[in-house]
């Protein structure tokens, strides 16, 4: 973490399932001017860096917010997603850089 970021004050916000779902609720809380950082839980099993290699991202992550910041954070992330909206994540997580590679033959 850089100096800025040491001095804020964090309060945790909620626990995203997985990596996916943090990453979704990263963006949400970045396109409204709100940074977050993410922790992977201690599974108390093995190591969530060993855990995410063996099984993908798929160790819970606890969101943290800036304190002063927390209840608008609150209401961004319990605003419900219009089905376009995740479909068109679910789109744009699918894409690579290999010019539609991935793109399905009937949208050819």
């Amino acid at each position: 973490m850089d100096n800025q970021q040491d001095q804020i004050n964090w309060k945790y916000l909620k626990t995203a399932d997985n990596e996916f779902e943090f990453n979704i609720i990263k963006g949400k809380l970045e396109e409204n001017g709100i940074v977050c950082v993410g922790k992977g839980k201690d599974l108390g099993l093995i190591d969530s860096t060993l855990l995410n290699v063996i099984l993908g991202p798929c160790v819970p992550i606890d969101v943290k917010v800036p304190e002063d910041r927390y209840q608008e954070a609150l209401e961004i992330i319990n605003t419900k997603v219009s089905d376009e909206e995740l479909e068109k994540q679910a789109l744009d997580f699918g894409k690579t850089d290999n010019d539609g590679e991935n793109e399905n033959e009937n949208d050819k």
